[in-house]
């Protein structure tokens, strides 16, 4: 198992069409490359919600306490039956996200844009930011990808474990993050060195995407 990755057994063939379904409507794409199915076993969907692909595997290959089911699956990437797909613009006309929200807030699967139309962030979005998936350069290159930390203190919520890459898209860490909390549990890295917010990043009034973010 990678990182970002699920293992959703299906109930029955129902739930199962409605969950393919619901990935395809959100942009997964099929890795063939990656399935090993015998035909006639039982199998496992295996779908990683950072890079935003599914595939078919044996079941055998993935224990009984990874199998997580179709419902909690949609639980655990924050999807909620109230909340509606949408898009979001900014005071010049400007796509600043789209995707799931709940009170017109990201909550859910969705992508968050630059004023340059590049992404910005994509993956599992909670009450206060990204909570798993991508962060990206202005210039389109990946920052960042992985598990992010949900700040119950002052200040941004802070990536935890995952890869880390400089503007021209090389490597440049891959593993666990080291943090301290401040005096007001602001989060303080320690290693790798890691900045939270580019110059360039998107500056919104009505969307809490980050803890610094105007109100």
């Amino acid at each position: 198992m990678q990182l970002g990755d699920y293992a959703v057994k299906p109930t029955c063939k129902r739930e199962e069409n409605r969950l393919i379904n619901f990935l395809k409507q959100n942009n997964f794409k099929y890795a063939d490359h990656f399935e090993y199915n015998p035909i006639g076993r039982e199998y496992v969907i295996v779908i990683n919600v950072i890079h935003r692909i599914y595939f078919e595997i044996d079941k055998y290959y993935i224990s009984t306490q990874g199998r997580i089911s179709e419902i909690e699956f949609l639980d655990k990437i924050n999807y909620d039956e109230q909340a509606i797909h949408k898009k979001l613009y900014g005071d010049s006309g400007e796509l600043v996200y789209e995707g799931y929200t709940v009170l017109d807030k990201p909550y859910g699967l969705g992508t968050v844009y630059y004023s340059n139309g590049k992404k910005y962030k994509e993956g599992v979005f909670g009450r206060k930011g990204l909570v798993e998936g991508k962060e990206f350069y202005s210039n389109g290159q990946v920052k960042f990808e992985g598990i992010i930390n949900v700040n119950g203190g002052y200040g941004p919520n802070y990536p935890v474990r995952g890869n880390m890459y400089d503007k021209d898209g090389d490597l440049i860490f891959s593993g666990r993050f080291e943090y301290q909390k401040g005096g007001v549990g602001f989060p303080m890295m320690r290693y790798p060195r890691y900045r939270f917010e580019e110059d360039d990043a998107p500056k919104i009034k009505y969307l809490s995407l980050v803890a610094n973010w105007e109100e």
